[in-house]
């Protein structure tokens, strides 16, 4: 608009313009929704690890597939985002990383499975921070782009509970140093560390939680 000229009555915004406004994708809203599901693949994989259960080990493969097509629908939607309320690289690997903490979780259930081993409560007491975990990070996620210490807040629960599990498979492996069944030490040892590369991986992801609330201004 020229300087000094006002807009009329009957005045609008170019046409471009009003489509990129009303077309523009959500993806704080996308990102989200791939957290929802993220969540509730961690609490079948929390129900699994406590019970055992066969139809929760079945949810949690399930769910694995609803978050990959929740990222893809998040990276998709950023091709055609022009701007997005953060930065669209902070984004991308928020969702990348979220994503490997429920495949990292889904490998669990599949290698149990294989190797025909049965959660026990070390497994469930792993499970319950890892699930706690990502429902910090949900809360984060919903507070990206808000004012306030909330994202960072949920960023270090997040660190705490990893801190949990970490503090879980060390209780677990001296157990298993009393263990005579060699086979038994083996295979619940290589379960176990599953778990804490779940751990990692939520960690990494807490990491860059912490790296957008910093980059934003």
């Amino acid at each position: 608009m020229k300087p000094g000229r006002r807009r009329g009555a009957g005045w609008r915004w170019p046409g471009w313009i009003e489509r990129l406004s009303i077309e523009s994708p959500d993806v704080m809203g996308l990102l989200i929704a791939q957290g929802e599901v993220s969540v509730k693949a961690l609490e079948s994989f929390e129900t699994w690890s406590k019970s055992g259960d066969i139809d929760s080990a079945r949810q949690v493969q399930d769910l694995e597939h609803a978050a990959d097509d929740a990222r893809h629908s998040l990276v998709a939607a950023l091709k055609t985002s022009l701007a997005t309320p953060i930065g669209q690289e902070d984004l991308f690997v928020l969702s990348e990383r979220c994503d490997r903490v429920v495949n990292r979780v889904k490998n669990v259930v599949a290698e149990a499975g294989v190797l025909s081993w049965s959660p026990d409560m070390h497994a469930a007491n792993m499970s319950e921070q890892l699930r706690a975990g990502m429902t910090a990070v949900l809360t984060g996620f919903k507070a990206l782009t808000a004012r306030g210490d909330t994202t960072a807040d949920a960023a270090l629960s997040v660190t705490h509970c990893v801190r949990g599990v970490e503090r879980d498979y060390r209780n677990a492996m001296a157990e298993l140093s009393s263990q005579p069944d060699l086979r038994e030490v083996f295979t619940a040892r290589e379960i176990y560390r599953l778990y804490v590369r779940a751990a990692e991986a939520l960690e990494a992801l807490s990491d860059r939680l912490w790296y957008a609330v910093l980059s934003e201004p």
